[in-house]
């Protein structure tokens, strides 16, 4: 399942270009980066995703017991290689219940790690400071990552991985404690495991929630 092109920053589907703009163009946001939504997963479409992403395609892998990968987001030009991307994971929270992991890789600007961490700017700016609260390993390197501001509902990471932002944003906020467990990521634009598995569509793919 394959949605309509949305804005990166709050989700609302958004025109295409036409006889008055060369751009796709958000009522609220001006000109934005389309974002293709796919809630339902299989290796065909990972695989094709793949292809077309012009940035990391970020996974926890190994995967915590019993987690799902499910939904992936590309985020810029259909005719050019995304400039950012969204994978949506599901599964038990360390501290009970479940819990959703968005990873977000892209480039400067983009908006769609603001659009799913609720911020009022397309990217993190001055709010990171101090020491990092967290961190992942990427590509074998420890990558810090710092705690942001936002809804009670949710909460949110965000650092630097091969010179892109990596966004975490994971609900409850509670679920946080994830990034504790020394989690690995895998860029599955380098393979996609055999053994990969596929859940239904997460409630949270679509930024802007």
């Amino acid at each position: 399942m394959t949605h309509s092109p949305c804005c990166p920053r709050c989700g609302l589907n958004i025109e295409p270009p036409g006889i008055h703009s060369e751009s796709w163009r958000c009522g609220a946001h001006g000109v934005v980066a389309p974002v293709r939504l796919h809630a339902q997963l299989d290796h065909e479409v990972v695989e094709d995703g793949r292809r077309e992403s012009g940035v990391p395609l970020w996974v926890p892998w190994p995967s915590p017991p019993e987690w799902a990968t499910t939904g992936l987001a590309l985020a810029g030009d259909p005719d050019r290689p995304a400039s950012a991307t969204a994978v949506a994971a599901t599964g038990p929270a360390p501290l009970g219940g479940m819990a959703e992991l968005v990873l977000v890789a892209e480039e400067l600007g983009t908006g769609l790690g603001s659009g799913y961490a609720a911020l009022t700017g397309p990217d993190p700016g001055g709010l990171l400071s101090g020491a990092p609260q967290a961190s992942v390993r990427t590509g074998g390197h420890v990558t810090p990552l710092w705690s942001l501001p936002t809804r009670a509902d949710r909460c949110v990471y965000v650092g630097e991985a091969l010179g892109l932002w990596l966004w975490a944003v994971l609900w409850p906020a509670e679920a946080g404690v994830l990034l504790l467990e020394d989690l690995v990521l895998l860029d599955l634009r380098e393979h996609i495991p055999g053994d990969m598995r596929f859940g239904p569509p997460s409630p949270y793919l679509r930024p802007g929630q």
